[in-house]
């Protein structure tokens, strides 16, 4: 055995503040000024010994300037008092410290960061020193998932550098060739765990743990024997701290005098926190959520962890040696190309600085991508760009929760909104027309609508599941049947749509029936319409809110029938007066002979349970004429009108024909027995939009002066006769010209 030498990096002038116990570790550095958080060290004392390179350029203050409590000078004013406080409590309780307060940047911005240090404690349990980190959370704050992210990305590196122990002492010692020790220094003599002075003179196998010489023992003979045995890795337990494994490297060289060898000298290293510390590490990193990579100079990757491996699908053996570039950040989330001029990664390598992206691409081994955050830092070697380490995470998840916040959001606001529509009166309904396709009396389904402030109308499909979720649908409820009340006063036959809330809802009879009194209406013409949905929230609730309506005389239809489970259970429970077919079946029927199947179907059962029917979602000429074929009592749709004010005090009531002839506009009131009586205005109206690509009727002025008379209707041969009777009327004198476009309906035509 040989005495022990100082290392020469121990001696080493303190270039960045670190203390020589970190210094002695070639790792700390490396690590220390690799990692894209602020790192500081600080004596038990609570005095700041030491920032990275990183803290320096964040701040833009020389590392003096940050050392014992000058760092309480980049705090910002109203978070300085609670900072120091908070590190003083830490410091005289000797537990961690966690705190977030903002410190000035090096360009006078305040940004808000998470402080954490852990104490660093020697065998006997005192403080040596306190690892701390900074990490920015300024622009994560408002997400909490990016802000536990960071938080742990912050954790999970400073466990990293808890390992890290001060040190890696050099020994050295001579042994003449009985192995006896003639040399040693105190670091060499501290394995055995004797004095320098007890161990001179003795034998090398006297000394050691049998375990230790029996891995030496040969290379002290091959050295005497003049083979050098270099780098010799050696393992034993330790003598100070039972049950803990010590580690060295070892080196044995022949000493010669006039050629002649005389002993061995060997050189030990001990390397026993470095090795667990990489045995640390590599556990770390193969077990840390986000995914870690670094690259060489070139972009050739190097190492990944097993987060990584998982996110990418590609295992570490696949990519080492290959451009990560290539592999993996060649495209956009759209699929375009992602140059390497446009790499923030290639960045980092060809400028060296450190960069933070929260919304980036990553593309898998099998060609798919997902959304990721990254954070990428140079790794400097003597002052050598040598590489990039990369930390990313896969967003998401993140990102579906802050569309679902962001979603959430919009619905609040939406609150205020119904809020302030039903306070300012801003809620209105549209009527559409319920034409009859054979005997019946035509009426009007009601429809909700919203006026915004600024006079646009908003569909119930953008407020109304708001109001249901927010517990403001019964109000909106009340209002609507209220208006559909005093609209039935008037002698309108009108439906209208009840939610699931209203039906089980203790008073709505009576607050139907009090409406149904004070004004006066007809309850034959008032029809509440509930769809199969909201009845399968409560099935019994809807038979006894239905039968309440029977009972009061007003009519009962089930809307969307055949889209449910349960259709012809809610036939046979309920009292039913119409069957609405749902859209669905309507839509296609030209061309879906299924759908022609189904509707058949429908209407046979509602004729067998004397019920009538009326198909939604008319939209052209061919569809109504394959309903009227297969008995459909009623038809509703775009085709026969589109909903309009039910109000004419609230604007023109115009009814939208797209493409049709004005016969099928008047197809209501013929199919009534009804001849519109046209005034002269009224007759060159008619005459204009006759001959319009686009006809838009006024159903007011079509449908304001009707003759109800059978006989009158009766009486006239043909439409024609009774057109030139309405045209002498408004016109007396033939000699003025006047004409009305020629139409069709049923054999019939109007003629100017």
């Amino acid at each position: 055995m040989v005495s022990i030498a100082p290392s020469a990096r121990s001696s080493a002038p303190d270039r960045l503040g670190v203390p020589d116990l970190a210094l002695g570790c070639p790792d700390f550095e490396l690590i220390a000024e690799s990692i894209p958080h602020i790192v500081w060290l600080a004596s038990p004392d609570g005095a700041t010994t030491y920032f990275n390179r990183r803290g320096v350029d964040y701040t833009g203050r020389r590392p003096e300037a940050n050392y014992d409590w000058g760092w309480v000078n980049l705090v910002h004013p109203d978070d300085a008092e609670r900072a120091r406080l908070g590190w003083e409590h830490a410091i005289e309780t000797e537990t961690p410290y966690v705190l977030e307060y903002r410190i000035r940047r090096f360009d006078g911005a305040f940004r808000l960061h998470c402080f954490r240090a852990l104490p660093m404690r020697d065998a006997a349990g005192g403080i040596t020193i306190w690892i701390g980190t900074a990490t920015d959370i300024d622009d994560n704050r408002q997400l909490e998932l990016s802000l536990r992210s960071s938080e742990q990305e912050a954790i999970q590196t400073l466990t990293v550098l808890q390992q890290i122990e001060s040190a890696a002492p050099w020994g050295f010692g001579f042994v003449d060739r009985d192995f006896r020790i003639l040399r040693i220094n105190e670091s060499l003599a501290r394995i055995s765990g004797t004095s320098v002075d007890e161990q001179l003179g003795r034998t090398v196998a006297e000394l050691l743990p049998p375990a230790i010489w029996s891995q030496i023992e040969d290379a002290y003979h091959r050295a005497l024997a003049g083979d050098a045995v270099v780098n010799l890795e050696v393992s034993g337990p330790s003598a100070s701290e039972p049950g803990r494994t010590l580690h060295w490297l070892t080196s044995y060289h022949p000493v010669r005098v006039d050629g002649e060898i005389i002993g061995v000298s060997n050189l030990i290293v001990d390397i026993t926190e470095r090795k667990e510390d990489g045995e640390f590490r590599a556990a770390v990193m193969d077990n840390m959520a986000e995914g870690l990579y670094t690259l060489d100079g070139d972009g050739i990757l190097r190492y990944m962890n097993g987060a990584a491996a998982k996110m990418l699908g590609w295992t570490e053996d696949e990519l080492r040696g290959k451009p990560m570039h290539e592999a993996v950040h060649f495209q956009r989330a759209d699929g375009t190309l992602c140059p390497g001029e446009d790499c923030q990664l290639l960045k980092v390598r060809a400028e060296g600085l450190d960069v933070r992206m929260s919304d980036e691409t990553f593309t898998r081994k099998d060609g798919t991508t997902f959304p990721v955050a990254f954070s990428a830092a140079p790794v400097r070697i003597g002052g050598t760009m040598r590489g990039v380490v990369v930390v990313f995470r896969d967003t998401t998840e993140e990102l579906a929760v802050t569309a679902q916040a962001l979603r959430e959001l919009a619905k609040l606001s939406w609150v205020g909104r119904i809020r302030d529509a039903i306070d300012q009166g801003r809620l209105v309904l549209y009527s559409q027309p319920i034409v009859p396709l054979g005997e019946g009396e035509p009426s009007e389904e009601l429809l909700l609508r919203m006026i915004g402030p600024s006079g646009n109308v908003i569909l119930p499909g953008s407020f109304l599941p708001v109001a249901e979720k927010y517990g403001l649908i019964g109000e909106i409820d009340h209002w609507v049947i209220a208006e559909a009340i005093r609209l039935a006063a008037a002698g309108r036959r009108v439906e209208v749509n009840l939610s699931a809330i209203s039906i089980n809802t203790l008073d709505m009879l009576t607050f139907i029936e009090r409406n149904i009194r004070e004004t006066g209406a007809d309850p034959g013409n008032i029809v509440f319409e509930i769809t199969e949905t909201a009845l399968m929230q409560d099935i019994d609730a809807g038979a006894s809110f239905a039968r309440g309506l029977a009972e009061l005389g007003c009519r009962f239809a089930l809307d969307d029938f055949g889209t449910g489970f349960g259709s012809f259970t809610y036939l046979k429970r309920l009292p039913v007066d119409y069957l609405k077919i749902d859209i669905e079946f309507v839509r296609d029927l030209t061309t879906n002979p299924a759908n022609r199947h189904l509707v058949r179907a429908i209407v046979s059962l509602a004729q067998a349970f004397g019920v009538r029917t009326i198909a939604e979602g008319v939209e052209d000429e061919d569809t109504l004429r394959l309903l009227a074929e297969e008995h459909v009592d009623y038809a509703q749709g775009f085709h026969l009108g589109r909903p309009v004010p039910a109000d004419p005090r609230l604007g023109p009531s115009r009814m939208e024909f797209p493409g049709l002839s004005i016969d099928t506009a008047t197809r209501e009131v013929v199919s009534a027995g009804r001849v519109v009586e046209f005034t002269s205005r009224e007759f060159d109206l008619l005459a204009q939009l006759a001959s319009s690509p686009r006809h838009v009727f006024s159903r007011d002025q079509l449908l304001r002066s009707v003759w109800h008379s059978q006989s009158d209707w009766q009486s006239a041969k043909t439409v024609n006769e009774h057109v030139r009777r309405i045209r002498h009327k408004i016109e007396p004198d033939p000699g003025k010209p006047r004409w009305i476009k020629t139409v069709a309906r049923a054999g019939y035509r109007f003629e100017a």
